[in-house]
Formats: structure tokens, C-alpha cells, sequence
């Protein structure tokens, strides 16, 4: 017995020393087995076999068993984090293992741009930033007429696009002393019905009030058509603004990885479905897998579904 136990220790010994030695790459297939592991023993494990450094905040407590078989790091780590109720982000070499609230505060991705406004208000464009992204941050400069936008890379793309299509001289607000003479003819106000294809009609009129707000549109949920009245010139503004708006709500349920291969369990009215890049879904192609979002494109459109959004 005591030459059995003595064999099996020196295994073990064996196997950590060639996991200490030589990292594994983080796509490499692993097996594994824990029965009531201390979980930042579990982190520690898999950042040392996928070749990381490892941080595992303090927040992170509990123990776990599993069985794990043919899995990849990554796949082991989305498994292990989800079912216990931790995020994790790799920063350069190093894995982070915290509460996903944690993560986002300490560790963000964030990015910012510089937007610079030319013909209308600073306020009324951030006013219009808030309603179409509101996840967004803003910081305005009245005195510059410039807006610091943060946020994710999508979501700065898209703060720019909107922000080029409302940025016209027919949007500006004039003030009294800029006001031309009345006109001797009203030019007449153009009805027009804009299908909207995946959108929420609704949320979409919102952002219209801000950036139109003598104007007025309703949501015919029946026909999924807005309907309104405008000038001739802003109607170009408003379709553009519409399409940019009529996205798919896709939830990302899950991301799979199977050696080179990646997978995405998408959720969408009600069904979901497993995409692999390049695939589509209601006329949407699925153009990048990563750890917790995914791409879709269309026809120039481009955004990111993101894991628990």
C-alpha cells in the first residue's frame, strides 16, 4: 500500500514539474478532474497549462467538481467561470478572474474618440449619442464644440456614423439673429412610411425626436413602418438614420471552440441557433468568434453581440 501511495505521489509530481516546465498553449485539448477543489486552485491550473500569468481576485472563492474531457483552455476556463458565476479576461499574458462587475470596472476595454461637431449643438448631439447608444460615455465642450466619446470599438463606429449624418447645416438650431426673413411660401412638410426590418420602431422614433424634435413620427407596429412628415432634405437624413438603427437584437448564448474551429449559440425570436463564421442568420453573416462577442455584417452594417448583453 505504502509503494502504491509512494508511486502515485511521484506521478503527480512528475506531471506538475512538466506542467511548470512547459506550458500548453491555450488551444490545446486538456482532460481534467476536480472533486471539491478550492476554485482558485482550479484558476491557477488552467492559467499555468495555457501558459499564463495568473491573477484571481479576492472575490473569487468556493470549491468545485468537474470532469472535464478533450477541451480546450479557453473552453475550460468560459465553462468553469459561467457555472460559478466569475468572468475572466486575459490582459497581455496575464489571466484575470473576478466578478464580471469587478472586470468591468478594474479591467475595461473601453476605448475614445475625439468627435468634432461643425453645424449643430454639442448638447443636442450627445443628446442623440445617449438615445442611440446608451451604454456610451460622453463628455461635451460647449466652448470647442467637441464630445470625448468612450466605449467599445463597435460602438464608436457607430457613435461616428451617426454623429457624420446628423453633423449637416440643415440640423443646425438657429439662434434669433441668425433667423432669415420669413419665407412668403411655406415649403410643405413630405409624408413618408419607412419599413423597418429588425429594429424596435419605438426605440428607433426616440432617437428621431432628439435629432428631429419639431418633428413628428409614430410606430405602426402592425406594418413595422415609421411614419411621419418632414422636409424633402431631412427625409435623407431620417432614412439614413433609420437603417443605421434597424439592427437584429441577436443574443449571444454561448461560444464554442473545437480545435481551429468556433462556434456561437445565437438567441433570436425565441429560437436559438449554432453559427460558425461566415454563416447567416436572418440576412446577417457572422464575420468574427471571440471570447465573449461576436461580428455580424450586412450590406456595410456592422455590430457587435456581446455575452449577457
Amino acid at each position: 500500500m505504502a509503494r502504491r501511495l509512494l508511486g502515485t505521489a511521484l506521478s503527480m509530481l512528475v506531471l506538475l514539474l512538466i506542467l511548470t516546465a512547459t506550458p500548453i498553449l491555450a488551444d490545446t485539448l486538456v482532460n481534467m478532474e476536480f472533486k471539491e477543489a478550492p476554485l482558485v486552485d482550479v484558476f491557477q491550473i488552467l492559467g499555468e497549462i495555457g501558459g499564463w500569468n495568473v491573477l484571481v481576485d479576492p472575490s473569487v472563492k468556493g470549491n468545485v467538481s468537474f470532469v472535464l474531457k478533450d477541451l480546450s483552455v479557453e473552453e475550460a476556463l468560459e465553462l468553469v467561470t459561467r457555472t460559478t458565476g466569475y468572468r475572466y479576461k486575459v490582459v497581455g499574458n496575464t489571466l484575470v478572474v473576478a466578478t464580471e462587475e469587478r472586470l468591468r470596472t478594474e479591467f475595461s476595454s473601453e476605448e475614445f474618440v475625439f468627435i468634432a461637431l461643425n453645424h449643430v449643438d454639442v448638447n443636442s448631439a450627445r443628446g442623440l449619442l445617449s438615445m442611440v447608444l446608451p451604454r456610451v460615455r460622453i463628455y461635451a465642450d460647449d466652448t470647442r464644440q467637441l464630445m470625448v466619446v468612450y466605449g467599445s470599438p463597435a460602438e464608436l463606429e457607430m457613435a461616428q456614423k451617426v454623429i457624420r449624418e446628423y453633423d449637416h447645416p440643415g440640423m443646425a438650431v438657429k439662434t434669433v439673429a441668425e433667423e432669415a426673413p420669413p419665407a412668403k411660401e411655406e415649403i410643405p412638410l413630405k409624408s413618408e412610411a419607412v419599413p423597418v426590418i429588425y429594429g424596435d420602431g419605438a426605440a428607433i422614433i426616440r432617437s428621431l425626436a432628439v435629432a428631429f424634435p419639431s418633428r413628428t413620427f409614430h410606430w405602426d407596429a402592425q406594418t413595422r413602418r415609421i411614419i411621419g412628415q418632414a422636409l424633402e432634405e431631412e427625409w435623407e437624413i431620417i432614412r439614413s438614420l433609420i437603417w443605421q438603427l434597424d439592427l437584429p437584437n441577436f443574443q449571444l448564448k454561448g461560444v464554442m471552440q473545437a480545435g481551429e474551429r468556433s462556434l456561437a449559440l445565437v438567441e433570436y425570436g425565441g429560437s436559438t441557433v449554432l453559427l460558425g463564421e461566415g454563416d447567416a442568420l436572418e440576412g446577417w453573416t457572422l464575420t468574427d468568434i471571440q471570447n465573449r462577442s461576436v461580428k455580424f455584417y450586412q450590406d456595410g452594417r456592422e455590430f457587435t453581440a456581446v455575452m449577457g448583453r
